[in-house]
């Protein structure tokens, strides 16, 4: 059970780079390099005020030059994707299975750009194509390697990629119909983008459950919010989140409980 430390460890060293990609991404400055500053008095961050999560608790939250308070944001970026990444691990890592590693690896980077998209539907209602594409494209990507690597022996249409390539079709098919026709006032495009994702990573057989997902959990939270008064009908509601909660929740039970999907597959 080691790896799954390591995976841990990994996770919050990754979440600290997500959070320098997305306040630069929403300052559109067109680099990602250079050394970690502080935002209030510009002092060069030494490596020691730089681990993850513990020279955050350490400084008590704030610069140790200008004592001037660092955002959580910080912080939930890598307990958030230090989570994530345990979740992979445990789920559908197993050292002994070559088929895993190659799973892992995605589902990391895969889990890390949704991450991505969700702070920043949720902070600004605007998604960065790079974040929307690059989920896409790494998946297209693992789809293609699983099957050259390990179920080129099988018939087309019984291998992932077709599975994965029909369920990307259909989930984008549906939500471009309802951008095209209600012209972005029901969805964005960039939900279009994830909802392609979503079918090609948990197939076509499982596309409708993780859209039926997506919606009721969407439905739900918009059912809550009128109940405690804090939006209203014409209030806009960031539709990632629930996106990737629906991809997530499909991943996790086809893993863990496989049978409980059978009823739902088509």
């Amino acid at each position: 059970m080691f790896y799954l430390f390591f995976f841990l460890g990994a996770g919050l060293i990754v979440g600290s780079f997500l959070n320098v990609v997305f306040i630069r991404t929403e300052r559109e400055e067109d680099y990602i390099g250079g050394r970690s500053h502080c935002d209030t008095c510009s002092t060069t961050l030494a490596w020691y005020d730089n681990i993850p999560v513990w020279s955050y608790l350490f400084l008590g939250g704030k610069c140790r030059s200008c004592k001037a308070l660092i955002p959580s944001q910080h912080l939930w970026f890598e307990l958030g994707t230090g989570g994530a990444f345990l979740w992979v691990a445990a789920l559908f890592f197993d050292p002994l299975n070559p088929e895993t590693w190659l799973t892992t690896l995605w589902l990391c980077i895969l889990v890390s750009l949704c991450i991505l998209i969700v702070v920043s539907d949720v902070v600004s209602m605007e998604i960065p194509l790079v974040f929307l594409v690059s989920s896409t494209v790494v998946t297209a990507l693992y789809t293609t390697l699983y099957f050259l690597f390990f179920e080129r022996q099988l018939p087309i249409f019984e291998t992932t990629l077709w599975n994965s390539a029909l369920g990307g079709l259909c989930a984008w098919a549906f939500f471009f119909l309802l951008v095209y026709f209600s012209k972005e006032t029901w969805m964005g495009w960039g939900d279009v983008w994830i909802a392609l994702t979503g079918g090609m990573a948990v197939g076509v057989k499982l596309t409708l459950l993780m859209l039926t997902t997506a919606f009721a959990s969407g439905a739900l939270f918009g059912l809550s919010l009128l109940f405690w008064h804090k939006k209203n009908l014409q209030t806009q509601v960031p539709f990632a989140p629930f996106l990737v909660l629906g991809i997530l929740c499909i991943l996790s039970i086809e893993q863990v409980r496989p049978e409980w999907l059978r009823f739902f597959m088509w």
